[in-house]
């Protein structure tokens, strides 16, 4: 039990606080408003350490946003310069509130704003990035309560595109090319590997990156690195292999394809393959429709969607599945199958008729008279 005390003409309280440590204090120049003061404190502590009731922690969403870049993307290697993108958007929109202030009403509306900027996609990783804070936020304390994320469904998206070009096409765009532009759209075209995974590219074997073996002939894309965070391994065509013999290497340097005024991997080459589609006369078509027609490319050639999954990295097989149709000549084959079965049943069905109805005609014929 707590105490109250006289200092001069003041009251002060004195007590055990929840964390077991004593508090000393002055708190009014009256005897009764110090006894209430103290009451209500006891009962507090009481609340806390029988009724688990706890106080909410006002923590500003910036300040957490420093810990979970720090104690969780950096530690887990996580993909940080993708992460920190998403994360600034969100800054940007919720600085200086309170992450007890931000309930399923509050990121409702964020989501809702928005959609009328960029596409579902694009929103539904800002809403997936909240939820893993919000988890990481439970789990340290430093948030009481129910995720506020709970509930909210993603956006549906409508990524049914599925451009891809022709041999013929594939040629004239590379002819098109210049420099380390034609390097890149090669290895887009021959490993359906996406922009960045291409970007971050390294000589030789290093942890967590993505690097080309030339002994094993493989290409090795890192966890971090992938849209799937599933590493995975692309074999090394001769076309690719021939291609990045003509870029030069910089000492000191793993990346391929570097930018020479920063030093870190190249950010964009959206002009010069912008240029290169002009030339080649190809209307509506972007970088990532490379990747279309690799897999589109493998599915032509008779490749298992199974083995195109893989190669691509997809999560599920539902992204895959947009390339089944694209199996005519197996599907032609499917029915040429049955057809041949079903003209066999039909062919031994008609041998057999044929076969009773000669023997019928001969019995009739054995009881007819003979004419002379």
């Amino acid at each position: 039990m707590g105490t109250t005390f006289r200092r001069g003409k003041r009251w002060g309280i004195n007590y055990i606080d929840d964390a077991g440590q004593q508090v000393r204090k002055i708190v009014s120049p009256y005897k009764e408003t110090a006894e209430i003061i103290l009451k209500k404190i006891e009962i507090e502590i009481a609340e806390g350490k029988y009724l688990d009731i706890k106080k909410e922690k006002s923590v500003l969403f910036e300040d957490f946003v420093q810990n979970y870049l720090n104690t969780y993307v950096r530690l887990e290697n996580k993909n940080i310069k993708k992460q920190e993108c998403l994360i600034n958007n969100l800054v940007n929109h919720f600085k200086g509130k309170h992450l007890h202030q931000m309930d399923t009403l509050t990121i409702r509306q964020y989501l809702s704003q928005r959609l009328k900027k960029v596409k579902p996609s694009t929103v539904n990783r800002d809403f997936s990035m909240l939820k893993c804070m919000f988890n990481r936020a439970i789990e340290w304390g430093m948030f009481i309560g129910t995720n506020p994320t709970q509930g909210i469904k993603k956006i549906p998206e409508k990524n049914n595109r599925c451009r891809w070009l022709t041999e013929e096409e594939q040629n004239n765009l590379l002819s098109c090319c210049q420099g380390l532009t034609k390097v890149i759209v090669t290895i887009a075209l021959k490993t359906g590997m996406r922009r960045d995974e291409i970007f971050h590219l390294k000589w030789c074997q290093s942890p967590n990156s993505n690097y080309v073996d030339f002994e094993s002939g493989m290409i090795f894309i890192h966890e971090s690195l992938a849209k799937s965070d599933k590493s995975r391994h692309i074999p090394l065509s001769n076309a690719v292999r021939l291609a990045l013999q003509e870029v030069p290497r910089v000492h000191g340097v793993d990346y391929i394809f570097l930018n020479p005024e920063t030093n870190k991997p190249l950010g964009s080459i959206k002009q010069s393959f912008k240029t290169a589609m002009i030339k080649a006369k190809i209307q509506d078509f972007r970088f990532h429709d490379l990747r279309h027609t690799f897999a589109s490319s493998l599915v032509k050639n008779g490749v298992d969607l199974y083995v195109v999954q893989k190669l691509l990295g997809h999560a599920t097989p539902k992204m895959t599945q947009r390339y089944a149709h694209l199996k005519v000549d197996q599907l032609k084959e499917a029915i040429k199958k049955i057809d041949i079965h079903q003209n066999s049943l039909l062919y031994n069905a008609t041998s057999e008729n044929s076969t009773d109805l000669a023997h019928q005609a001969l019995h009739q014929n054995d009881l007819l008279p003979v004419v002379v």
